[in-house]
């Protein structure tokens, strides 16, 4: 009797440890899947990443390229700018001394009546 006991409890222990096994390989199954979405779906983010990657370093060089044509601009602006207050200041330096010259001429013509 002790030997149909010890088979029924080892027949029980291999029943619940089938049961248990077969839980467990659901479980993988379903980690597998979720792994299987999981990179899909990193996939799916790498390429946006690189789209995204290429689309910023085409604007980069768009900005660059901007940016020195910009700059290239401002130093023409300043350069033009530059000479136009040259003359600017070249002629009211003449109206000035003329300025003067008529002013001293007016007290001349003044102090010869």
């Amino acid at each position: 009797m002790s030997g149909s006991i010890n088979q029924d409890l080892i027949l029980q222990a291999i029943t619940e440890l089938s049961s248990i096994v077969k839980e467990n390989r659901n479980e993988l199954k379903e980690l597998s899947s979720i792994v299987n979405e999981n990179t899909k779906e990193l996939k799916e983010l790498s390429s946006i990443v690189k789209e995204n990657t290429k689309e910023l370093k085409a604007l980069s060089a768009t900005v660059n390229s901007n940016h020195k044509e910009v700059m290239q601009r401002i130093d023409s602006v300043e350069e033009n700018l530059s000479e136009k207050l040259g003359k600017v200041d070249a002629k009211v330096t003449i109206l000035s001394n003329e300025i003067l010259e008529t002013k001293a001429d007016v007290l001349r013509l003044q102090q010869s009546r």
